[in-house]
Order: structure tokens, then C-alpha cells, then sequence
């Protein structure tokens, strides 16, 4: 079996995610990096247009969230109770709601740019924070075991801890430590401190 990822040449956001889960997986994959050129070249024959993309065997899946569904159920890196893995598939599409409402409009001001994340911090994302450290046994969503939606949470922490985003110190997420614990928990994971060296 030829397996193979297609994603931006850059450490984060969704190639990240999908490259994490499929190393921990164990699964010996081709990490295809595009610059923006080579994307425009093959983006219209990608499905929905768009990154990352895994390809098994001639087969092509798009979406973040449904690769590492799929990798998931196929390695053990998501629960096997349908309950549980559709709550994990809700908090892995609210990562991708987090990203989306995210305001980050260019046409905003840096004063407008402060305001808008501001209030973002004190609400929407506040929100989601708590509904989704609520979940969190600890290290992981499901205790001990690691899961695909721990690696998609981790990645998205990740930037806001680092102060990726303007406007949002790092120091927001201290009201949340089991969300920073399991940011650590994923880091810590052996498969992805050899991931991250070999980088």
C-alpha cells in the first residue's frame, strides 16, 4: 500500500494535524509539500479544491476531519463507542469553527483587529474553552489513551500558546491548565518528539 499527504510547506494548522496522526499511526507515508505554484497547478484537480489531501493506493479523501477519522478508525486513534467518537468528531468541527471565526479580515485597522479579538477571547472562544475542557479526562479527551482529536486540539493550542495570534496573549488559556496539559500530553507523545526532532 503507497500512502501519501499533500499539504503547504509549513508546520501547522491542517497538514500538521493529519502528518501528526498519521505518524503516531505508524503509518510510513509520502509528505508532499507544495508552494503555492505547484498548489495553484493541481488545485483543480483536487477534491473540493483544497488541502491537505490524503492519497491511499489511487485513492483521494479531502478535509481534515474526515482523514483523521479515517486514520483514526483504522489505527486506533478514536474511540470505538459511536457515542464517544461522534463527540470527538464535534469537538474536532469546532477546531474548524474556532479557525473561522477567528476575525482576521485584512481591511481591519490594528485597533479594529485588537477590539474584534478582544471580544472574541471574552466570548466566543471563552465558550468553546470551557465546553471543550469540560471533555477532557485528562491528559487526553478519553484518559490515557490518545486520539486523533487530541492531535487536532494540540495543533490548534499550539498557536494560540505560542501567540500566534495577535491580540490574544498566550496567557489566555491559564484559565483552561487541562488544555495546556493535553497541548504538553500530545507534544510529549514519543512519535511526535521524534516528528518534531527529525524537523
Amino acid at each position: 500500500m503507497t500512502t501519501s499527504l499533500t499539504y503547504f510547506n509549513f508546520e501547522g494548522s491542517r497538514g500538521l494535524e493529519c502528518r501528526l496522526a498519521l505518524t503516531i499511526a505508524g503509518v510510513f507515508f509520502e509528505d508532499i509539500r507544495l508552494d503555492r505554484p505547484q498548489w495553484m497547478e493541481k488545485k483543480p484537480n483536487m477534491p473540493f479544491g483544497a488541502m491537505p489531501v490524503l492519497e491511499e493506493d489511487g485513492r483521494k479523501l479531502a478535509q481534515s476531519n474526515a482523514i483523521l477519522a479515517y486514520v483514526g478508525r483504522k489505527h486506533g486513534l478514536h474511540p470505538a463507542d459511536a457515542w464517544a467518537a461522534s463527540e470527538h468528531e464535534a469537538i474536532m468541527q469546532s477546531v474548524e469553527d474556532l479557525r473561522n471565526k477567528m476575525p482576521s479580515r485584512t481591511d481591519m485597522s490594528d485597533d479594529e483587529k485588537r477590539t474584534a479579538r478582544e471580544e472574541f477571547a471574552a466570548g466566543w472562544l471563552k465558550t468553546w474553552a470551557n465546553t471543550v475542557s469540560a471533555r477532557v479526562q485528562g491528559p487526553f479527551l478519553e484518559g490515557a489513551a490518545i486520539n486523533v482529536a487530541d492531535i487536532k486540539l494540540a495543533v490548534i493550542l499550539k498557536a494560540f500558546l505560542a501567540g500566534t495570534y495577535d491580540h490574544i496573549p498566550p496567557s489566555t488559556f491559564d484559565a483552561w491548565p487541562k488544555l495546556v496539559a493535553l497541548v504538553a500530553a500530545v507534544n510529549a507523545h514519543p512519535a511526535v518528539v521524534k516528528y518534531t526532532s527529525a524537523r
